[in-house]
């Protein structure tokens, strides 16, 4: 990241247009971009973890305006950014807690709830086994086997897919061993 580029201050100063003055709503759809400006800064600096932040905080910005399908979007590109720097923390042997792991699957989650309330069941199965796909990738069976029958109880309306997704699952319980 460049020394000179301030991003808390530049965070700090998107959050601060958002408070309250007396007599005057903020903005929240110029801040919403603004962090989505300031996450593809943070993308292209290669910070995939503080763009995530702002990515959510974009996210947030969406959810008051109640524009779910900028809040998705903002959320799922938030989840794809923590894994990023998941991935970046296991390739390098770095000691950690997850968080980022954890985060990402956080904003899959609620992504999957935000279709699921829509009645959009095909795009919540298809985050479903993106986040499954991944986890079993990173030798995390248990995980991914319940997002994979998480997949399959969404696919209900396609009996071919919800079988592919059963078949998965089944294919995680035998990698634990179980």
């Amino acid at each position: 990241m460049d020394r000179d580029f301030d991003v808390m201050g530049q965070y700090r100063a998107i959050t601060s247009k958002l408070k309250r003055r007396f007599r005057k709503k903020p903005n929240v759809a110029e801040a919403s971009g603004q962090f989505g400006i300031l996450a593809k800064e943070l993308k292209r600096q290669d910070c995939p973890q503080y763009a995530g932040f702002c990515c959510l905080a974009m996210a947030r910005c969406e959810n008051t305006l109640g524009n779910t399908t900028c809040e998705v979007e903002a959320l799922v590109e938030a989840a794809r950014l923590f894994l990023k720097a998941e991935r970046e923390n296991l390739e390098l042997k770095c000691p950690s807690f997850e968080e980022h792991l954890t985060e990402a699957i956080h904003c899959y989650n609620q992504a999957i709830k935000i279709h699921c309330a829509q009645n959009n069941s095909a795009l919540a199965a298809c985050l479903c086994l993106e986040i499954a796909d991944v986890l079993r990738s990173m030798n995390r069976f248990s995980e991914a086997m319940v997002h994979y029958q998480h997949a399959a109880e969404l696919q209900h309306s396609n009996p071919v897919d919800a079988l592919n997704s059963m078949g998965l699952a089944a294919s995680c319980k035998i990698d634990l061993g179980t």
